[in-house]
């Protein structure tokens, strides 16, 4: 006991202070990963502590919105809904708003969540930082989506199928009408929806 007491008295100031942040920084790790890398939420504003910092429609004075997005090491584009900046910091993080409604399916569309792993890595290319999470909005519900190793690999892998199929016309299409119906290039350069269509 005596032992302990005389090295208590020796710490410092300082000692307490490094004491404290490492166990906040453990708190803190603790409660990430005790968060769910996919989680479902009731529609609500989510803006606060942020800055919008890009959009993907034009506004006056603001020569970057409505910019398509382009990166290099990914060979991707895109054009996210909105990208948001930490007010006070540099996270990172992109919305994308879905006209449609998810009712009550516990996850997203998958297209839908692939689109916004894509955008994970875009943002990291285009802006050099790596968002942590992103949010996806329908009508009625919002996922909150953590930018995790297997949501990586899932577009990374889905990414070389698709340049795949272009280079071979070989694969593995998923085209139904749910998919299909607003798609752009629905009824015109994809032979895999307009003949799904053609039989619904």
């Amino acid at each position: 006991m005596v032992g302990f007491e005389f090295w208590l008295s020796q710490l410092t100031w300082t000692d307490f202070a490094v004491a404290g942040i490492l166990l906040l920084v453990l708190v803190l790790l603790l409660f990430r990963l005790r968060r769910p890398a996919l989680q479902k939420l009731p529609l609500r504003v989510r803006t606060g502590g942020w800055v919008m910092i890009y959009a993907d429609q034009k506004q006056e004075g603001r020569e970057d919105f409505g910019k398509l997005l382009y990166s290099e090491k990914y060979d991707l584009r895109g054009k996210p809904d909105y990208v948001f900046r930490r007010r006070f910091g540099r996270a990172i993080v992109p919305v994308e708003v879905k006209s449609g409604r998810i009712g009550q399916a516990p996850v997203p569309h998958r297209g839908d969540l692939l689109q916004l792993y894509a955008y994970f890595l875009l943002l990291e290319d285009v802006y050099g930082r790596r968002p942590s999470f992103g949010w996806l909005e329908y009508q009625d519900s919002m996922f909150f989506v953590r930018n995790t190793a297997g949501a990586r690999r899932e577009a990374l892998g889905t990414m070389k199928e698709m340049r795949r199929m272009l280079e071979t016309g070989k694969g593995k299409p998923n085209a139904d009408f749910a998919v299909c119906r607003y798609c752009v290039c629905n009824g015109t350069v994809c032979p895999y929806a307009k003949n799904n269509l053609m039989e619904e």
